[in-house]
């Protein structure tokens, strides 16, 4: 590991638990990231976002001077592994956003030594790996799997379990030769988990596509379902738990009012570029699209119902419990709830934000309220995410009967009460 000096590119929710790790494995690590303030955090050995056991790795490998933080991209020509954790997404048009990435080859490509490692773990559409090594070859005019090394190792850890899923889960690489494969596997081997080696790099990618595309799709279905049980006047919970009961072959996910984030936003669609002229040829679209809209109705369906009961959302104060993407972690990017928020500001209602996990202090100008507090004197409460605090709470119901209006969405089903104004999500109720 001595000869190892590892330039990782983001300090984000992947880059930086990435890096962490390598330097606890005893590599000297260099963290490339563009925000002042988060180089900063990271020297003094503060995490700019909670991950279990990750503040506590970072301080000591920055103790021991394992790593260290900085914006300055020339560090890149002391490094001989270089890891892409930096973030794609989506255009406007809801295309793949790949502006980073020229970038990131001039950033390479300007200062990389012969014999370097460069390894992608950002999401890509299929084939761009291989188009990333052929530009910074051409630019160093260093040989491919020669002098120049390239694999990409899809990461599938998430949020809050990140640490310990980097040295559990298996790591999957695809390289432009076996030069590369072999270093790849030598960097990540430090880390734990199996290595799997696929046949190329479009093989890698396309796992870290399916993933979240599969995941995309069941949970689409789960939101049709959800759709007809509502219709029929049918609990949509009750169904599926009696279908899955003792029944191997089903593991269908339970329903709820939305599902967001980051890499469920993206990826879907990014896999589903890849098959543009297969869904024109045939006449219809990919199953995971499909599935993505059919889940993005549930938060159009949940404003809807409760407008419906509301009537005129003018001066009706609104509490949205949960801005997070999911339950139990800190990251508000992409949420269904940001959305569903907007949608009610939009239609002039006064809306308050409820989460005891949110790292933000504010979102849209609007304070976030850490304590079932926040729903006194107000109209509804939509329940966007099963926080463990939610769950504990709806136990209890704390502060409900000082709501005005009482009427409370359940967008997760947690709510296992006799109270009169409850809507669930996924039922006739």
């Amino acid at each position: 590991m001595k000869d190892i000096t590892c330039c990782v590119i983001g300090a984000g929710r992947i880059g930086l638990p990435i890096a962490v790790s390598l330097a606890y494995a005893g590599c000297k690590v260099i963290s490339l990231e563009k925000d002042i303030e988060r180089v900063t955090m990271i020297n003094n050995g503060k995490a700019p976002f909670y991950e279990e056991e990750m503040e506590k790795k970072l301080n000591h490998v920055i103790e021991n001077g394992k790593m260290k933080a900085t914006s300055e991209s020339e560090i890149i020509s002391s490094c001989n592994v270089i890891i892409s954790a930096i973030g794609t997404g989506l255009d406007d048009s809801g295309n793949p956003d790949l502006s980073a990435i020229d970038n990131l080859v001039e950033t390479i490509a300007r200062s990389i030594q012969i014999g370097t490692l460069v390894m992608l773990k950002t999401t890509l559409p299929l084939g761009m790996t291989d188009f990333i090594a052929e530009k910074i070859s051409k630019k160093t005019k260093y040989s491919l799997d020669g002098e120049l090394l390239v694999a990409f190792s899809p990461e599938r850890v998430v949020e809050g379990k990140a640490m310990y899923e980097l040295r559990t889960l298996p790591k999957i690489i695809g390289s432009v030769g076996p030069n590369s494969t072999n270093r790849a596997k030598e960097i990540l081997s430090l880390l734990g988990g199996e290595i799997k080696i696929v046949s190329d790099t479009k093989t890698a990618e396309l796992c870290k596509l399916l993933d979240n595309a599969y995941r995309m799709t069941r949970f689409g279905f789960a939101a049709d379902v959800a759709a007809i049980a509502t219709n029929n006047g049918i609990d949509a919970y009750e169904a599926i738990n009696a279908a899955n009961y003792e029944y191997s072959r089903n593991n269908i996910p339970l329903p709820s009012i939305g599902v967001s984030g980051y890499c469920l936003t993206k990826d879907p669609y990014y896999l589903d570029e890849s098959g543009i002229e297969i869904w024109k040829k045939r006449g219809f679209t990919s199953t995971w699209n499909v599935a993505r809209r059919a889940a993005d109705m549930q938060t159009i369906d949940a404003f809807n119902r409760i407008t419906n009961y509301l009537g005129n959302l003018e001066k009706k104060i609104i509490v949205i419990g949960g801005i997070t993407y999911k339950e139990n972690v800190d990251d508000s990017r992409l949420s269904h709830g940001r959305e569903i928020l907007k949608m009610f500001s939009d239609a002039g209602a006064e809306v308050r934000i409820w989460d005891p996990q949110c790292a933000e202090e504010e979102i849209e100008g609007i304070k976030i309220e850490r304590t079932s507090d926040c729903i006194e004197g107000v109209d509804c409460l939509v329940i966007t995410v099963p926080h463990k605090e939610f769950i504990e709470w709806s136990k209890t119901m704390e502060n409900v009967d000082k709501m005005d209006g009482n009427l409370i969405f359940d967008g997760w089903g947690i709510i296992n009460s006799n109270h009169d104004k409850l809507i669930i999500m996924g039922t006739g109720k």
